[in-house]
């Protein structure tokens, strides 16, 4: 029997593995293996890149390669990893029941102000199961209190608008307390609709608004006890990369409530019944398409007129109705091209309607058009003396005349995808100080008037603050904001950051007394007293679920800290009894 040597192979055994398989093999391996060890190598880079889109970018990218690592190990063991047939069957058959449980137990995956998970199970309660089993357990007779149509007039201490009557996060009221040994116990807390809005308050009155399954709610509720005393809900559903819901603070003016919808239904209310006195629909009146992230500007109301920024694809669309009547007062010139002429410019001091206040149903905007509504909020400035509307929208910084909308003058400003969310602080010396994120960063602004005459200029640009989802604030000639969620001090005369300190992500700013209340994104309260030279914390408690995106901005009224986000809202005592008012 001739047998054959072991240096010499039979030729069964050379025909068993097909010509050129093998190096094939080895190439794939080693392109990758070397692919994902790129992948991993790179972590500790992006982990710690200072990326001037923040950590948004890395974190895309971190996902990304986690998927694309994923799939190439996948199709490296399918073929070319040699294995046998029945172990690329168990791999089959495990990835598939991973998918498969990951299916069956994860209920929606949501992403955070920097595309981080947030991952919500099967078994937990939807945000809307927990806000109807709360409605239906929390049924009471508010009859008595909402039949009180004589409200007490606001102070200076309530807070009727989006970050207070100015809108500049600064709180007229009592010291408060900052350092905690112990959290405070919520006064009250329950579930809440979605949305982002944030609550405007006098007496004991809290108005928000809110998403109810496939309804907008405005929901007036008792400030002292969280009991809801009236809604009024209308169909509208707006869902975007951030979670559905409307983003709009409403705004209080005596005993009338002015809301806007995430699809720009704009609302007056009753603030005593909740009674609709008359409502618009924004983009119907006018054509105009939905911002990016829905509608997000808060109305501002100014003697007879209440303004709502109703956007279009060039920005400048403001308008202004009667804000009893609900009539049309004047438009932008922003939304002229979509919608019937503007009425004849004057100069009286109180304008009457000259349009139809009935919706107009225009023809839909192109696919694909986006409004450059941006999403601050207008406010009412003395500018160089004049009295004037200052919105910061997608495209631009505008001064308006208050009586015909005219813009005076304008200073472009906008990113890729026109994200202006950072109001803007206005100096006495007609300085104005901007700030917007995705590489943008901030701006010095002068506006001068001589005589009719406006004229805008830059005086310095910074990439050491970018806003992104929040509004700095302006103390002792010293800016404090978040630079992509990490607080900065900034010199507004230079530009100059003076230091960068403490992570707090997206979260919301307030400034009262002296003290920088900070609300993070994971729902903290962070206690800072402001420090041109340092980051300067005094103490901190968890108010709200750190498996959340707080992103509505607080309130705080008389000593009362009311905190909400898109599935929970709670009220917490931090006035200091001890120090003197």
């Amino acid at each position: 029997m001739n047998l054959p040597s072991p240096s010499s192979p039979s030729t069964d055994e050379v025909t068993a593995v097909p010509a050129g398989r093998p190096r094939s093999a080895r190439i794939a391996t080693r392109i990758i293996f070397g692919v994902v060890g790129l992948f991993l190598l790179a972590q500790p880079f992006l982990w710690f890149w200072d990326s001037p889109f923040g950590p948004a970018l890395p974190n895309m990218i971190i996902e990304s390669m986690a998927i694309a690592g994923f799939v190439l190990l996948a199709l490296w063991a399918f073929v070319w990893s040699g294995w046998s047939g029945r172990c690329r069957a168990g791999i089959a058959v495990g990835i598939v029941a991973v998918i498969g449980i990951a299916i069956a137990a994860i209920q929606k995956v949501e992403v955070d102000g920097d595309f981080g998970l947030i991952i919500h199970y099967r078994w937990e309660p939807t945000a809307d199961e927990r806000l109807a089993a709360h409605r239906a357990a929390a049924v009471a007779d508010t009859s008595e209190v909402v039949a009180k149509d004589a409200l007490p007039a606001a102070t200076a201490e309530d807070m009727l608008a989006y970050r207070g009557v100015r809108r500049d996060g600064l709180v007229i009221g009592p010291p408060i307390r900052t350092a905690w040994d112990q959290p405070p116990t919520a006064l009250w807390s329950h579930p809440i609709g979605g949305g982002y809005a944030s609550m405007a308050l006098v007496a004991d009155r809290l108005v928000t608004i809110e998403q109810r399954e496939k309804n907008e709610a405005i929901v007036c509720y008792q400030a002292s006890t969280g009991q809801e005393l009236w809604s009024h809900s209308y169909p509208a559903y707006f869902s975007a990369l951030g979670g559905p819901g409307p983003r709009a603070t409403p705004t209080i003016d005596g005993n009338l409530v002015f809301s806007q919808g995430a699809e720009g239904e704009f609302v007056c209310l009753e603030l005593a019944t909740g009674k609709v006195r008359w409502s618009h629909n924004l983009m119907k009146q006018f054509g105009v398409p939905n911002s990016t992230w829905g509608f997000t500007s808060s109305p501002l109301v100014v003697e007879n007129r209440v303004i709502a920024n109703a956007g279009g694809i060039e920005g400048d669309g403001l308008v202004a109705y009667d804000r009893v009547t609900g009539d049309r007062l004047w438009q932008g010139a922003g939304l002229s091209a979509k919608s019937a002429a503007p009425p004849t410019p004057t100069t009286s001091a109180a304008p009457t309607a000259t349009e139809p206040s009935a919706d107009e149903d225009h023809p839909p905007p192109a696919p694909g058009t986006t409004s450059l509504t941006g999403y601050c909020s207008p406010t009412w400035e003395t500018i160089q003396g004049v009295p004037q509307i200052l919105n910061f929208d997608g495209a631009a910084l505008r001064g308006h005349d208050i009586a015909t909308g005219q813009t005076l003058w304008s200073f472009p400003y906008r990113n890729g995808p026109a994200v202006n969310v950072a109001q803007p602080i206005v100096f006495e010396d007609g300085r104005i100080f901007v700030s917007a994120s995705y590489d943008v960063g901030s701006a010095m602004v002068q506006v001068a008037r001589d005589g009719e005459q406006w004229s805008v200029k830059r005086l310095w640009k910074s990439e050491k603050l970018r806003c992104k989802f929040t509004s700095p604030v302006l103390f002792e000639g010293h800016l404090y904001g978040l630079d992509e969620g990490i607080m900065v001090c900034l010199d507004p005369q230079t530009g100059e950051r003076l230091w960068k300190a403490g992570r707090y992500r997206h979260g919301q700013l307030l400034l009262t007394n002296g003290i920088l209340l900070v609300q993070t994104e994971d729902g903290r309260i962070v206690f800072i007293r402001p420090n041109p030279e340092k980051l300067d914390e005094l103490g901190s408690f968890a108010a709200l679920s750190d498996n959340d995106k707080t992103w509505n901005p607080p309130v705080l009224v008389r000593g009362r800290l009311y905190v909400r986000n898109h599935r929970d809202v709670a009220c917490f005592e931090i006035a200091d009894k001890t120090a003197a008012p």
